[in-house]
């Protein structure tokens, strides 16, 4: 993998690391030599800590004591799914294996736990239906088969889904084989939770998520919360498919099919123009709230999306939400807007939130350290590493570069004018099993190199003009010629 955003000035390259981040927040001038070192940096930081190991945690392998915020663990709100968000998108899919081992190792425990535990009378998020089955997750979780704070009913969606797009980055028949049981224990949870209901002012009977949180903020017992309706409908869908991939389960399949096409999916609010986050049209929660959990279908989802194939509305009320939410967060927030602006072609938003992330943090406040660990301010005055915004955004800076969903590639997507003039990426993965090199000068792909890891078929799109290109795995193509 390598990557070129373009050419930093001398008087930039003459500064070390720490004068650098202060003169980009002062003066506000471009140094895309330092922000492709910060993407290099984040591909150190997995090389390091996820190879033949745990996964990476909330600091990873680097602590300064045995007593660290939130005990290191893992959380599944957000956190260890935003640490490999990076690893296919910069050319490191090896280092995803560390999530793979671990939710496997996990799953006796965590469908144990499930049997024993969720439906409880003491677990507020118990199922109304009194059926239980499958297995899901704490919003902690540690390797010792435990998991913490409250239950997390659509936390076994969301690691499916970062399984799952693994799979789609790779093509690997083998990883589909291995997930498969913890997407199947996925579903029957899923099957044995949701609650039939009518909606309002119609005769129309829908399925939706019995009581649950939206992460981390609002009414803590809302059915139909858009966070799980999101979630689910991707987990349906991705089972589905993957059960015929491995001609397998075919009638728990079409169980599966049949549910997903029942499932309530959020719209937009009357009263806010925002997308829901509740199933009501009220903004039950804190506006500009660091979690996203509603846009979870825009991004890491691909059922809103701007290229005409979604309602306009939804992809409005999305927007809209995402503006209501705010440019100013925590480190890996910042990157979870970066991603989603990112995903809705605003490249100077996505671009904005990247050089938040950048301004030094001085006195523990949110922002980079000398080192380039990015400091989260959990108190005034006091700040700790937390190392999901060192992956998250390169993430983002990726897919400012590249969008991929099987069948489909788009170049630049969301190029910000700071790296236009020109650049260069190597070894980045696309869904649906490719690989892609890309060059371009002034806003505009020069070359593309499409290279076929399994994958056979797929649209490579700029500037909209699509062509398709099919080859066999292991073939490449170049593509030179994108004027209209």
């Amino acid at each position: 993998m390598d990557l070129s955003l373009g050419t930093s000035s001398a008087e930039q390259r003459s500064l070390d690391t720490w004068e650098r981040l202060r003169a980009r927040a002062r003066d506000g001038v471009p140094d895309p030599e330092l922000e492709a070192a910060y993407v290099h940096f984040g591909r150190y930081l997995m090389i390091s800590g996820s190879r033949g190991s745990l996964p990476l945690a909330l600091q990873g392998l680097w602590l300064d004591g045995n007593d660290p915020d939130w005990m290191g663990d893992y959380h599944t709100d957000i956190n260890i799914q935003m640490n490999y968000w990076m690893a296919d998108r910069t050319g490191l899919s090896p280092c995803f294996d560390a999530l793979t081992d671990y939710c496997l190792a996990q799953l006796p425990s965590w469908t144990d736990l499930t049997r024993r535990l969720f439906n409880d009378p003491r677990n507020r998020y118990r199922n109304s239906t009194g059926q239980n089955a499958g297995w899901t997750v704490a919003i902690s979780t540690n390797p010792h088969g435990g998991g913490g704070w409250w239950w997390h009913p659509a936390g076994n969606a969301w690691l499916c889904t970062t399984l799952w797009e693994h799979y789609e980055q790779t093509g690997s028949r083998e990883h589909l084989k291995k997930i498969y049981p913890l997407l199947k224990g996925a579903c029957e949870f899923w099957a044995a939770r949701l609650l039939t209901t009518t909606l309002p002012g119609t005769s129309k009977e829908v399925l939706i998520a019995d009581s649950d949180w939206s992460p981390e903020h609002g009414p803590l017992d809302a059915k139909g919360i858009t966070y799980a309706q999101e979630l689910v409908w991707a987990l349906f869908g991705h089972y589905c498919t993957a059960a015929a991939e491995l001609r397998t389960d075919t009638g728990y399949a079409a169980t599966i099919a049949s549910l997903r096409r029942r499932l309530y999916l959020p719209q937009v609010s009357a009263t806010t123009g925002w997308l829901e986050e509740w199933m009501s049209p009220d903004n039950l929660g804190e506006t500009a709230h660091r979690h996203l959990s509603p846009l979870v279908g825009l991004f890491p989802g691909d059922r809103i999306r701007p290229d005409g194939s979604t309602p306009a509305d939804l992809v409005t009320g999305a927007t809209a939400l995402l503006t209501a939410r705010g440019m100013e967060s925590f480190g890996w927030a910042n990157a979870w807007r970066g991603l989603c602006w990112a995903r809705l072609k605003n490249a100077e938003n996505a671009y904005q939130l990247v050089v938040n992330n950048l301004r030094p943090s001085t006195g523990g406040c949110n922002g980079t350290a000398p080192n380039l660990f990015d400091i989260y301010e959990v108190e005034r005055g006091r700040g700790i590493f937390q190392i999901d915004a060192n992956f998250g955004t390169p993430a983002a800076m990726m897919e400012m570069l590249l969008y991929s969903r099987p069948g489909h590639i788009e170049l630049l997507p969301a190029l910000p004018d700071a790296w236009a003039a020109s650049g260069f990426v190597a070894g980045v993965a696309a869904r649906g099993g490719f690989e892609v090199e890309l060059r371009w000068r002034d806003g505009k792909p020069t070359r593309a190199r499409i290279h076929s890891v399994g994958g056979r078929t797929t649209t490579v799109a700029y500037g909209g003009v699509s062509r398709t290109v099919t080859l066999p795995p292991g073939a490449s193509v170049t593509l030179k010629d994108f004027a209209r």
